[in-house]
């Protein structure tokens, strides 16, 4: 069965579609598997992967993802831009900001700016640092066990560990769906090996053009220990990108990070600059 996502050039129906990916999804059959759906137009991206115990473990790959995008971080300019790409690290430019933002979806906060909208079928998506998340989610361990890449917060779902990404020309506000060459994020403390295939993993990363089939899957490398760092990218020849969705731990968080569950934040997300999709490419 085929998954299906409905890519639109509005606010409102993005939201729908969102919930018809939530509703239709399927999970991957293994690790790092690239459907066919695309028959002999799919030529596998390069794929950047790294875990281990602090962020000088992924530093070397997360600098080649990005040289692999474009060295050029285009920031907040409006778009599309002919190459280069975009960045977003959760610090608001400054990383004296602690401050814990209220749960919200759709996450707007870059849309305009970068040209990305997050959202989440649970309570919403928050910035916070280490020890905000231990407010936000109610347990005292949170502030200890997650470490931040690029300081001083991380990103997180609340009321559940999804998070669906979609993509739009810098500048126009969401009115230019976009897709994207290639997307990666970094996560902190994934602790569960990834496992002979994707329903085995805690964390998970899937891929999506812009007719809401899936392209690619992976499990997220894990590094036991608190406060670990993973990072995971792939990046297409070609601008293929339309939504991705993360399944970040196993579960929501909220419960300790032990044996039975492995609780998972991400930190930096880094992606081409996005293209828009033209004529009959999107569907409407």
């Amino acid at each position: 069965m085929k998954s299906t996502l409905l890519i639109t050039n509005s606010i409102r129906s993005t939201a729908i579609a969102a919930c018809s990916l939530v509703s239709t999804l399927l999970p991957g059959s293994q690790t790092a598997h690239a459907q066919d759906e695309l028959g002999d137009a799919f030529i596998a991206p390069a794929v950047f992967q790294a875990a281990g115990p602090t962020g000088a473990s992924i530093q070397s790959t997360v600098d080649a993802f990005r040289a692999a995008l474009g060295n050029v971080n285009n920031g907040n300019n409006p778009g599309p831009l002919p190459s280069g790409r975009r960045e977003i690290n959760w610090d608001g430019g400054n990383p004296a900001i602690m401050d814990t933002t209220p749960p919200v979806t759709p996450f707007n906060v870059f849309l305009n700016t970068r040209g990305s909208r997050f959202i989440t079928p649970g309570l919403g998506l928050s910035q916070a640092a280490p020890v905000g998340l231990e407010a936000l989610f109610g347990n005292p361990k949170y502030g200890e066990i997650f470490k931040t890449f690029s300081p001083s917060r991380l990103f997180t779902p609340v009321g559940s560990n999804v998070t669906d990404s979609f993509f739009f020309v810098p500048g126009t506000n969401g009115a230019k769906p976009a897709a994207v060459t290639g997307f990666g994020a970094v996560f902190t403390d994934v602790d569960q090996p990834d496992g002979r295939n994707t329903r085995d993993a805690s964390t998970v990363i899937e891929y999506f053009d812009r007719r809401g089939k899936r392209i690619f899957t992976s499990s997220i490398p894990a590094s036991p220990g608190d406060g670990s760092l993973s990072f995971f990218g792939i990046v297409f020849e070609d601008a293929r990108i339309a939504a991705v969705r993360i399944t970040a731990g196993d579960v929501a968080p909220g419960p300790n990070d032990d044996n039975q569950h492995d609780i998972v934040m991400m930190d930096d997300f880094i992606y081409g600059e996005p293209q828009v999709l033209l004529g009959n490419n999107a569907q409407r």
